[in-house]
């Protein structure tokens, strides 16, 4: 496969700290340019990364150069990123989740479809070791009795979109996303219902703030998730199986150069720690995503967890009554 030219979309703190980085040090793909309305720091990007600058986005999609547009913009705009992108003949690699609303998805999944080109979502911790490791635990498990998976962080000092509610910010889109995705993952091709489910607001938040869940998958095992914005930090998952149970800790975000541990319970409760491979998890998704380009069977199967994942979030929503962002307080 040729190499694919990538621009980004998007120049928060976020994008410059980990995505060019990331798309910079491969070979198989180059950061072409970046765009973002900020003239200053899309003029300062450029010249870091010796790629091209746009502040406005027609220019971008005009540009015959550009092969695939990674979308870092707030979740509240990219589904308008997205269909613009796809429309104008690029491939879309997506800052997660999606969208931010489940009809909004299904249009882009179509869309690409019609479109004949590749739609992605970047979950970047599925394709670090560590996850693999947790595949491998389930893989390997007769039965697997249940699964917590918790992921909360204190309020940000700069938190940009997520205290705007018209740009889909909140602990649900921001934080929960990443543990409902990890879960068919863990348990392909199973079917999933939503036993209970909460979506919080703290007074005074113009957001919501903290939820969870209670699902249970159709092979027998029932998983608790729950996510928190504003609350001491914890990133983590927690498997029972019939034979052992398994831990680790910053299995979602994770700064570079972190080394997973494992910690493992026999039968009997007798605990061993393993520890794992350091990894960049945004080098391996982008590899991920580069060969998936040309390959018609992954991209079908990436539109098809696209849709589970939003659904999955879908159903958490309606199960409380909170549509259209009528949240409940307490």
């Amino acid at each position: 496969m040729s190499l694919l030219n990538v621009a980004v979309w998007g120049l928060g703190s976020h994008a410059i700290n980990r995505i060019l980085p990331a798309i910079f040090s491969m070979n198989e793909i180059k950061l072409i340019g970046v765009c973002s309305r900020n003239n200053k720091v899309v003029k300062a990007c450029a010249e870091q990364w010796n790629c091209h600058g746009w502040n406005k986005s027609d220019h971008m999609l005009k540009s015959a150069k550009v092969d695939v547009v990674y979308i870092a913009t707030p979740i509240g705009v990219h589904y308008a990123c997205a269909e613009q992108a796809l429309k104008a003949g690029k491939h879309v690699w997506c800052e997660k989740p999606l969208t931010c609303n489940y009809a909004d998805t299904k249009k882009l999944v179509s869309l690409a479809e019609v479109e004949n080109k590749v739609l992605t979502e970047s979950f970047m911790y599925l394709y670090h070791p560590q996850f693999h490791r947790v595949k491998k635990f389930v893989e390997n498990s007769k039965i697997v009795h249940s699964v917590i998976c918790r992921f909360g962080i204190p309020n940000l000092d700069k938190p940009g979109f997520r205290n705007n509610p018209e740009l889909c910010g909140g602990a649900l889109w921001d934080i929960a996303t990443y543990t409902t995705s990890a879960l068919f993952a863990i348990f392909p091709g199973q079917q999933v219902k939503v036993i209970f489910a909460e979506v919080l607001t703290k007074k005074k938040s113009r957001v919501d703030t903290e939820g969870r869940a209670l699902l249970r998958f159709s092979q027998g095992a029932t998983v608790y998730i729950e996510w928190g914005l504003g609350i001491s930090y914890r990133n983590e998952i927690d498997l029972w199986s019939e034979e052992s149970t398994f831990f680790t800790n910053k299995i979602f975000s994770k700064p570079k150069g972190y080394q997973p541990q494992y910690e493992i319970r026999d039968l009997n409760g007798n605990k061993s720690i393993e520890s794992g491979e350091r990894c960049e998890q945004f080098t391996e998704m982008f590899r991920a995503f580069f060969r998936i380009m040309g390959d018609q069977e992954k991209i079908a199967a990436e539109r098809k967890i696209i849709l589970q994942r939003a659904n999955l979030i879908n159903d958490i929503v309606n199960f409380n009554g909170v549509s259209n962002g009528k949240l409940e307080e307490f």
